[in-house]
């Protein structure tokens, strides 16, 4: 991938995030970048595994997601384009979940800490990091109080309003499991959806 399409993609990034980088600091971070490809359905990172890199999305979709103690895989996130992939790495060692493709990822890779010290050393990405930091702090908080206080219904809302036209690229299964119901109940509710 050319240098300059590196600094497109990651201008991207910035933009969605309505984040003021100036284009000199975007070319070192194109320079740090390596491009990286995952076909569909191949493992990003396994639970327990080292975090030694984060990603930023160019195409293609992700997900997180922990296995329970009978073996059902229960989504915690979806990751689109212009968003990072594993951007706990900056603060965590270790992958708590999993991550994999559910659509072939092309991605810009950093090493986590060079793109860590990178962040420390300039202010306008300090102020991102915080930023994207209190927008994950805020999305956790947000998944709690959907589970605890949301119904079933709410929570597809949640999801459509969150995650748009991206619905219709991803598995039944999974968005069930992210919402917390059975694929048929999500059927279902789809349903009466489309009908309201």
């Amino acid at each position: 991938m050319e240098l300059e399409t590196k600094e497109k993609i990651l201008t991207t990034v910035f933009d969605k995030y309505e984040a003021s980088i100036s284009s000199s600091t975007i070319h070192k971070l194109a320079l740090m970048a390596d491009e990286v490809y995952f076909p569909r359905g191949s493992m990003v990172l396994g639970i327990n595994q080292t975090q030694a890199f984060v990603y930023f999305i160019a195409n293609g979709i992700a997900r997180s997601y922990v296995t329970d103690e009978q073996g059902n895989e229960i989504v915690r996130n979806f990751m689109l384009e212009k968003d990072f992939l594993l951007g706990e790495s900056l603060f965590s060692n270790t992958s708590l979940e999993s991550f994999d493709a559910i659509e072939d990822l092309n991605c810009l890779r950093f090493k986590a800490e060079d793109l860590k010290q990178f962040i420390m050393e300039d202010n306008q990405l300090k102020d991102f990091y915080i930023k994207m930091l209190e927008s994950t702090l805020r999305y956790k908080m947000q998944r709690e109080y959907s589970f605890q206080n949301l119904s079933a219904k709410e929570r597809y809302k949640v999801f459509k309003d969150t995650f748009g036209q991206a619905e219709k690229r991803i598995p039944l299964n999974q968005i069930a499991s992210y919402i917390g119901i059975k694929k048929e109940s999500l059927s279902r509710l789809r349903r009466n959806f489309k009908s309201n």
